[in-house]
């Protein structure tokens, strides 16, 4: 359960880092599934996009469809239950891993996610209504493009954004420059070097980016992004880039599971 205190930085600067979640046996379990769900060997390759060379994955969608260990992991008590902390009863809108291959993992430019949320025909809200939980899967170091957050940038509300469709080979809606210069040149960069393990929650309104991999190592997050119950879509999808798995397609309520359920998972996987 979050206390007080974490919910008030959650509220003043948009996200909060939660440390040693994890038990060393369910983050193998969760890295274990990680490797498939970056292959041609899960169930829906074509929800993985790829970088500019054609052949290394960038992202892998609907994760919760092809690893046991996802589907378990974003519905733990430890997790959801703080998630209903800060939204109230909740569905799962997407989930995804990003992978930032070594030497070729590329830029995520500063952006929003709510740019992107809207076009899936979510209302805009505000850092209540939906926010992202991210799982470190492997140590981010400041040399393996780690990702950034502009603390309490979410108190802009929606910025309005430019689409960009060159920079990387995945279009994203973007933070356009001028704003980033005229309202945040001055503002310090939280970079998010954690341990493998870390969780960060982090609102749709905070803006973020991440930086490319220089290192000789891959690097790992896995993505679950919420919202209440009560911000469901109520607009058509519009997103002008999408595959069919960006969007979950059961955004059922949540319910959780057993505490212990990715630990029993990872005690089959990890003896395997």
């Amino acid at each position: 359960m979050l206390t007080e205190e974490q919910i008030k930085f959650y509220d003043e600067n948009g996200f909060l880092v939660l440390r040693d979640v994890f038990t060393p046996e369910e983050l193998r379990a969760l890295q274990q599934d990680a490797v498939v769900l970056r292959s041609d060997k899960r169930g829906h390759p074509d929800a993985n996009v790829l970088e500019k060379d054609g052949e290394t994955v960038r992202a892998a969608w609907a994760v919760e469809l092809d690893s046991e260990a996802c589907a378990r992991a974003y519905r733990l008590p430890r997790v959801l239950g703080a998630i209903k902390q800060l939204l109230g009863e909740t569905y799962l809108h997407q989930s995804r891993l990003n992978y930032k291959a070594a030497g070729k993992g590329d830029i995520f430019q500063w952006h929003q996610d709510y740019a992107s949320w809207i076009h899936d025909g979510v209302p805009h809200g505000g850092h209540r209504d939906m926010l992202t939980v991210l799982i470190t899967l492997d140590d981010s170091t400041p040399d393996n493009g780690p990702l950034r957050f502009i603390p309490g940038s979410h108190k802009h509300g929606l910025i309005e954004p430019f689409y960009d469709t060159t920079t990387t080979s995945y279009p994203l809606h973007i933070v356009p420059d001028e704003y980033m210069e005229k309202h945040f040149s001055q503002s310090p960069i939280y970079e998010c070097v954690f341990p493998a393990g870390t969780m960060v929650f982090f609102c749709g309104n905070l803006v973020h980016s991440s930086k490319e991999n220089h290192s000789n190592d891959g690097r790992r997050n896995l993505y679950f992004a919420y919202s209440r119950d009560g911000n469901r879509p109520t607009g058509a999808a519009t997103r002008k880039h999408k595959n069919n798995y960006i969007m979950n397609p059961s955004p059922f309520t949540l319910q959780e599971v057993d505490d212990d359920s990715l630990a029993r998972y990872a005690a089959g996987v990890v003896a395997a």
